[in-house]
């Protein structure tokens, strides 16, 4: 914009002076300054003693040539850029010293439209630094964001592990405090037994029977122990047929293929929460009468889609459902679409070697 404008006043200042009979050696000379003064403040800065310097040589054109007096519209351009307002003052003292009346009006038009500019380019100025800022700070926040999900994400494996370690060691205690002292004694009364067995038979069937006895005892609480380590949640597909069996909106076929009970928990939680919120959506937004999912499993990725029948669907926006459905897929590495043609169709596909366990 500033080498626009300026070229534009230098062109009419040339072409004035072409249209001249001839042209004087000092106009060349005042040209050739302004030019220079003009182009020294570009590349490196404003101050008050150009400025000065600057008129006085303009002001010297214009005594011998008018059309240099429109050279302080460059002059007036860049002191409004540069802050330098007061300066505005002798430069239009200048021209109503210097022009005639038909002059000064054009004169006083051109100043007028170089104040305007300069102090639009201000206005444009201070919003790009405003955006710019703006864009630094949001960039700023999306690494913060990003270093804290990883901060999250870490901290999150690391109490899954702490909490499989903590089972583990549980599971393992209670094994042993509760059937492992039991089988010791049962083995040292069997052992006993073996040893009274010709000296003293009646003696010998007495231990082997409280072993049968102990042994059965200790079969019913490892069968305990058992009942009560397993979870009282449903696993596998059974965890998904659960969602869909407490959906009452509209009927939902569930359809599967390939084996569910190597699935990693993070995924299976995945499709969970992605199915839970499909159906949550459908009961909302889409007066559907019928949903199909199906899921395909193989031993690289899993595959989920969903279809619904509805209507309603026709000026879909991303929500806040949508949203978190992404971020779960997106997080391990996965893929998810969706589209409103004849109903609302989601499909996303999961890697499986990739997975991390990680609850999301």
């Amino acid at each position: 914009m500033n080498y626009i404008l300026k070229l534009s006043f230098f062109g009419y200042i040339m072409a004035r002076l072409v249209a001249a009979s001839s042209i004087e050696y000092m106009e060349v000379v005042v040209l050739l300054l302004a030019a220079a003064f003009s182009v020294y403040r570009e590349k490196f800065g404003s101050n008050i003693v150009l400025f000065i310097l600057e008129g006085t040589i303009i002001y010297y054109g214009s005594t011998f040539n008018a059309a240099f007096s429109f050279l302080f519209g460059i002059m007036v351009y860049d002191l409004i850029s540069s802050k330098y307002y007061v300066g505005v003052m002798p430069v239009l003292f200048a021209g109503l010293y210097l022009l005639k009346s038909q002059e000064l009006i054009t004169f006083i038009f051109v100043i007028s439209l170089s104040c305007i500019f300069a102090y639009m380019k201000g206005i444009l100025q201070r919003k790009e630094e405003l955006y710019r800022n703006s864009y630094d700070k949001q960039r700023e926040y999306s690494y913060q964001l990003e270093q804290t999900k990883a901060r999250l994400m870490a901290s999150a494996e690391e109490a899954a592990h702490m909490a499989e370690v903590k089972e583990r060691n549980r599971i393992a205690r209670q094994i042993h405090d509760n059937v492992g002292h039991s089988i010791a004694g049962i083995l040292m009364q069997l052992q006993a037994a073996k040893k009274l067995y010709h000296k003293d038979e009646e003696k010998a069937y007495e231990l082997l029977e409280n072993s049968i006895e102990a042994l059965s005892n200790t079969l019913t609480v490892m069968r305990d122990t058992v009942h009560n380590i397993k979870p009282a949640e449903k696993l596998g597909i059974e965890y998904i047929r659960q969602v869909i069996e407490s959906f009452s909106y509209c009927p939902v076929e569930l359809s599967t293929s390939g084996d569910f009970s190597e699935l990693p928990v993070n995924i299976m939680q995945i499709l969970h929460y992605n199915i839970k919120e499909a159906l949550t959506n459908v009961s909302k937004y889409s007066n559907a009468t019928h949903v199909d999912i199906n899921i395909d499993v193989n031993f690289k990725f899993v595959r989920l889609q969903i279809k619904d029948n509805g209507i309603n669907h026709v000026e879909f926006k991303e929500g806040l459902g949508i949203s978190g459905m992404k971020e779960r897929v997106w997080n391990i590495g996965g893929t998810i679409a969706f589209s409103n043609d004849n109903g609302f169709l989601i499909v996303c596909v999961i890697p499986i070697k990739n997975s991390s366990e990680v609850t999301v």
